[in-house]
């Protein structure tokens, strides 16, 4: 039946949500979120195969415990999760709603377009001007994967890097586009173009895709409907919107949570 968690002062509930299980962060040890201020997490877990893990993030002010953000981790188990980079915001996630990526094949590839957090005093927020990266941090280790573990290298040592988009683009293009099994250049092409658009460069990721992308490969269109879709369903499109140049590509989509858009691999049969 799961358990509900609620935040109440003086018989009225403040804030509440539900989930499979809940679980205090790290023993509670508290969670920098920047200007020196901490918070207390718990998680939140869906329950099912892989997924998915919300944090959620208290603060003791003035007028007692508030909420300050709920963060969606997606597959990204809490024990392994690292919330900052080296050098980075306090709070940097991945925008969930990229995992399990399934164009032009699907091997539960996670994109992970990052998102920098601000603490603004009162809440947790995108941190608009931190988002706005250069393109050759964007192809570089802006968006690597949020997860450590003792059995593997840090995220920054594991993610691809490219000097200039002129250099992804003649590295994807001499890629295998025909193979099924290991990183697919297809994919490898989202994650980039997923990076430029949360880094405020949807042109550049749009020049990419379709630059790199060889013209008797399968799959493009699908794949740039799919990160449209994505992006209009995510929580932070308001956030990317933002830090892009009005009237940018991908950006001008609605959301439909079910829509063929965003499971591009079952309508090209390729399972």
């Amino acid at each position: 039946m799961g358990e509900a968690l609620r935040l109440t002062r003086d018989g009225r509930t403040l804030w509440q949500g539900t989930a499979q299980r809940f679980a205090l962060f790290r023993d509670g040890a508290p969670v920098p979120i920047g200007e020196g201020a901490t918070a207390i997490g718990i998680t939140g877990w869906s329950g099912g195969a892989y997924c998915c893990w919300t944090l959620h993030l208290f603060r003791q002010g003035p007028t007692g415990l508030a909420h300050v953000a709920s963060l969606p981790l997606g597959k990204r188990e809490p024990d392994i999760i690292r919330l900052a980079p080296p050098a980075g915001p306090p709070i940097s996630i991945a925008d969930a709603g990229f995992d399990f990526w399934e164009a032009p094949i699907s091997l539960a590839a996670d994109l992970h377009p990052t998102i920098p957090f601000r603490w603004t005093g009162r809440a947790l927020e995108p941190d608009g001007v931190a988002m706005r990266r250069p393109v050759a941090a964007a192809l570089g280790t802006a968006c690597a994967d949020m997860t450590v573990s003792e059995d593997r290298p840090p995220p920054e040592q594991r993610v691809a890097t490219y000097p200039d988009l002129d250099a992804a683009i003649a590295a994807l293009r001499a890629g295998d586009w025909t193979t099924r099994n290991g990183r697919h250049p297809g994919v490898e092409a989202a994650r980039l173009a997923a990076c430029l658009i949360y880094s405020g460069h949807a042109a550049e990721a749009q020049r990419l895709l379709r630059q790199a992308w060889p013209p008797d490969a399968p799959g493009l269109p699908e794949t740039e409907r799919q990160l449209a879709a994505r992006l209009a369903c995510s929580p932070f499109a308001a956030a990317v919107r933002a830090a892009n140049a009005p009237g940018a590509p991908y950006l001008g989509g609605r959301c439909a949570p079910d829509g063929p858009d965003r499971t591009a691999v079952f309508g090209l049969g390729w399972r």
